[in-house]
């Protein structure tokens, strides 16, 4: 069975996906890897953790339901943020020409098996 930095290794070898990483609901990086080397992994996991909180707010409030998947664009990049079940979240990093749809078909294939291993 792959380990979880063998599938996120998976994730950024698709084309476009910079960073992937793996951020309990606390905070704190499970596991992360990026095209670019080395991540501040203890400023990614609190970014992660609060606007992931942020957005399940925005939904409460704006009576749409629960968080499946959120999605920020920037002038560098676009971030990709999904549950992974109820302890931790799942952020990519792309490139803002990424086919998006098919970064959305990837999590869906790929999110089921990181929830088993972990």
């Amino acid at each position: 069975m792959a380990t979880l930095k063998d599938m996120l290794q998976e994730m950024i070898s698709i084309e476009g996906i910079r960073t992937a990483v793996l951020v309990g609901r606390d905070g704190f990086v499970i596991e992360g890897t990026s095209r670019a080397g080395r991540l501040n992994t203890e400023d990614v996991g609190a970014v992660i953790s609060t606007g992931i909180g942020s957005s399940e707010v925005i939904g409460r409030e704006l009576k749409v339901g629960d968080l499946l998947q959120g999605m920020f664009e920037y002038s560098a990049g676009v971030i990709v943020m999904v549950l992974v079940g109820t302890d931790a979240v799942l952020a990519l990093v792309a490139d803002l020409n990424t086919n998006l749809g098919n970064i959305r078909y990837q999590l869906k294939k790929r999110v089921p098996l990181i929830e088993k291993a972990l």
